[in-house]
């Protein structure tokens, strides 16, 4: 059976990159709006602009999808229903979503929007996909990390449509779980203003050594080229093929659209035709690359996937350095490529590996504006550069040039084929139909009434020339039928007119037919100030604020009991402490569950077994495993972080408290997920103290105070990749003792490895709100919990787990004795603590 071909999805930053992805086969683009865009540092779109760009697609037969995928402030939700509002009537396709407050709200509000969830949602498995379904989506876009057989098995089990990156950056994190920008520098990812620190250099340490590498770009991905991968890409069932870059400048979105589209028209011909030809895979290098990979779509790359030497555009190796004239500084060159005047260069053995671009060159000691590969060309440059250093063709000002003209051109490139047909009749108005293959068709009359020729009569030829004359318009005649009656006589101007009045309806039904009637008619009540939301219902509260404690060994679990810990998480077997993964054995969490039920029990506690945050289909029976112990052994529940797990865990009537990683951020989705049946929902650690207070007012609501947050959770394990081994297989390094990565300002982030080989990364520091615990409480939170994972031996003798729990028992119990702190500060469990974002928050 013959493939169908999939959409091509282009980005679009700005008008031009929108013109230039349509003019070179873009099935849809993507593009943000001034606001809640998750590329917050694009130029976006006013509202005005998004509505000339809808019109403009569709007029060309393009969809449009609209972002709003950032994590949202209370205060934000109106005005994000707001701009669905004006998306819907101005006709865009769908919107992309991450918050799941405003996908509810948006469902229930703008029913006939069509929503499409974000990579931002981290969705990996079906059982996450059909929750998502279930909730009204229509597509996911499917985490980076997802291989082409599990793309594949999403799409047949959820029947939903998939979309897949296919070219462009790739997130060294999964996509909605990173807070290292945030963290590092108030700029949050989850709010479309990450920093990329991860193309920052680190270093490696094990118990404290510096562990030499090769580059120090240990969290720089390479690009992702999946051109090779077309044919595969294809037999997945794939909906969407979507290219990253809505920061990219508008030529490198002509190129690469260009190029996919070129490919995929040619693999659905002849599969044999389906490699790039060697100009267009220099194209897609010369735009931009950081070195490219295939992604995970077959296997994981371990250390094939990274760009540790180089974290930005190194562009085409262009040639060598031979030699540096101090007295003319002039660097001479041997070529391997073509150079021009014009074309940009990086010479990367100088101190910062400087640029140029080229605006003379010699060769033998003639100027020059070209030079061919083989030639030996000198460049003016002001710093010396060594001998045997590589140079770089970063920017072909000539292809540069081209692709410019491709969407700025008086020319269309892109045109919607037309069927035409017209009637000349003697003693009647003239008749044009003109009608395209979406079932739009107009038909207009002349007020003019055609004549009998008193010398030479119309030709019918020379009329459908003259009818078939569509000029600078989208429209190409495909077909064109005329009929004629009687000897006729029709001056030019009369079907002149006619058709440019043909053509100007046709393109208003086009753009017209998307559009929708504005939200009152849909039933939303809009007063001038916009849509005005109801408070979220309150859920069930606690009688009193609690205190809980993450624990991942029996004997951490025994200290939080002896501390007077409320509620115990329990994640013994998810991290690998030191241990690794035997890949010879069924994929499954090492833990003790019944002691732990007897050891709580036995305190009059609580216990919720926790679940990894990420869970591919093929690791489902390993939390299910989890999940039959809660139920067997009648745990209070399970702590879940992601939105698969959170589905089948009701499935199965267990008890279910919600966990960070699912970036709750405002009351509307607090709300959400308490009606959905869940007992408590665990805060993103990206709110302020002031930002909670609507929060925990809607519902019982957590609060991490203590502990290192996770910063990422990677598919990419930099110790496995930089020390597993060079075969499929990693060697688990991992095992062989504590890890961590220092960063430029000397802040060293622990590493901790999962039995999945997952790497996750803490934050530098412990967060510490001990003496703030009254601030928290008068909040209206219903517990606050301490997370002891990564924490060092020197730090668990210091502080203790027992001792540590202690403490914050004692500051719940004088705010509710005596309605003040309790017993110390935080200086007291040791040095160099944070407080998060309680009081600084995020972009």
């Amino acid at each position: 059976m013959k493939p169908v071909r999939p959409e091509l999805l282009a980005p679009a930053g700005s008008m031009e990159a929108l013109r230039a992805a349509v003019e070179n086969g873009a099935d849809a683009v993507y593009l943000g709006a001034r606001a809640f865009s998750a590329r917050g540092y694009a130029a976006n779109f006013s509202d005005k602009e998004l509505e000339e760009a809808i019109d403009y697609a569709h007029l060309r037969g393009v969809k449009v999808y609209v972002t709003a995928n950032t994590l949202l402030r209370d205060g934000e939700m109106e005005a994000a229903l707001d701009l669905l509002c004006r998306l819907k009537e101005m006709g865009a396709d769908a919107v992309l979503v991450q918050d799941i407050g405003l996908l509810s709200l948006g469902r229930q509000y703008v029913p006939d929007l069509p929503l499409h969830a974000s990579t931002q949602m981290t969705l990996h498995n079906s059982e996450g996909a059909l929750f998502a379904k279930e909730l009204g989506i229509e597509r996911v876009v499917l985490a980076r990390e997802s291989s082409l057989e599990e793309i594949k098995r999403i799409g047949k089990n959820s029947g939903l449509e998939t979309e897949a990156f296919v070219h462009g950056a790739l997130c060294i994190s999964y996509s909605g779980q990173c807070l290292l920008s945030s963290i590092i520098g108030g700029r949050s990812g989850n709010r479309g203003y990450c920093a990329q620190p991860c193309r920052k250099g680190y270093r490696l340490k094990k118990d404290g050594k510096p562990v030499k590498t090769e580059g120090i770009y240990l969290l720089s991905p390479k690009d992702l080229n999946s051109s090779p991968c077309i044919p595969a890409l294809l037999e997945t069932g794939i909906a969407s093929l979507k290219i990253e870059g809505r920061m990219k400048r508008p030529e490198y979105v002509a190129g690469v659209v260009g190029t996919y589209s070129h490919l995929l028209d040619r693999c659905l011909e002849d599969t044999k035709k389906c490699s790039a030809s060697r100009e267009e895979a220099e194209t897609l290098e010369q735009l931009f690359n950081r070195g490219f990979t295939e992604g995970y779509f077959f296997e994981n790359p371990r250390g094939k996937l990274m760009s540790r030497l180089i974290p930005y555009n190194r562009g085409v190796f262009a040639g060598t350095v031979k030699s540096y004239d101090r007295r003319l500084k002039r660097v001479s060159v041997e070529l391997t490529a073509f150079l021009s005047a014009g074309d940009g260069i990086l010479f990367e053995g100088t101190e910062k590996d400087e640029g140029w671009v080229i605006r003379q060159m010699y060769r033998g000691n003639k100027p020059v504006k070209q030079a061919k590969a083989g030639d030996t060309v000198e460049i003016p440059f002001n710093v010396e550069v060594r001998p045997g250093s590589p140079v770089y063709r970063t920017l072909d000002k000539e292809l540069m040039d081209t692709l410019e003209k491709s969407y700025t051109s008086e020319t269309f490139l892109r045109r919607v084929p037309v069927l035409l047909k017209a009637e000349v009749c003697e003693g009647k108005p003239l008749e044009l139909t003109l009608s395209d293959y979406d079932s739009n068709s107009v038909t207009v009359k002349s007020e003019y009434v055609v004549e009998k020729a008193l010398r030479q009569p119309g030709e019918k030829e020379q009329l459908a020339r003259q009818f078939s004359k569509l000029g600078n318009t989208v429209f190409e005649p495909e077909t064109v039928e005329v009929e004629v009656q009687g000897e006729v006589f029709v001056p030019v101007k009369e079907i002149n007119q006619l058709r440019n009045r043909a053509v100007s309806e046709l393109e208003e039904l086009r753009i017209a037919r998307g559009k929708r009637k504005p939200c009152p008619e849909s039933g939303i009540k809009l007063p001038e100030s916009g849509i005005k939301l109801p408070k979220p219902a309150t859920c069930p509260q606690p009688e009193q604020p609690l205190l809980a404690v993450s624990v991942y060994s029996p004997g951490e679990l025994a200290e939080a009991i002896e501390g007077g810990a409320d509620l115990l998480y329990y994640g013994e077997g998810l991290f690998c402490s030191g241990k690794g993964r035997d890949r010879d054995k069924a994929f499954h969490f090492e833990a003790d569950y019944e002691n732990a039920v007897r050891l709580v029990r036995a305190a009059g506690r609580k216990v919720f077994f926790k679940t990894p945050r990420i869970v591919k289909d093929s690791e489902m029976p390993a939390v299910d495993e989890i999940l039959d112990a809660a139920k067997t052994l009648a745990a209070d529940g399970v702590l879940v972080s992601n939105l698969g797990v959170f589905r089948l865990a009701k499935a199965r009537g267990i008890p279910v408290i919600l966990d960070s990683p699912l970036n709750v951020f405002n009351s509307y989705s607090l709300d959400f997920f308490c009606r959905k049946g869940a007992e408590k929902v665990t805060l993103s650690p990206e709110l302020t103290l002031e930002e909670i207070r609507p929060l925990a007012a809607a519902g019982p609501a957590e609060a991490i105070v203590h502990g290192r947050l996770e910063l990422m959770e990677s598919e990419h394990c930099v110790v496995g990749g930089l020390l597993g081994g060079k075969k499929k297989r990693c060697t688990a390094p991992c095992k062989s003792g504590n890890y961590s990565l220092v960063d430029e300002k000397n802040y060293e982030f622990p590493l901790v490895m999962d039995p999945a080989c997952r790497m996750h990364l803490l934050n530098s520091k412990a967060l510490c709100m001990l003496e703030h615990v009254p601030k928290l409480l008068d909040a209206g939170v219903a517990s606050i919990r301490i997370e002891t994972l990564g924490m060092s031996g020197e730090e668990k003798e210091e502080q203790g787990i027992r001792k540590l729990t202690r403490r914050y028992r004692a500051a719940i119990d004088n705010y509710l004795e005596k309605g003040k702190a309790g017993t110390g500060t935080c200086d007291k469990l040791g040095k160099g603590f944070t407080t998060g974002h309680y009081f600084r928050g995020v972009k």
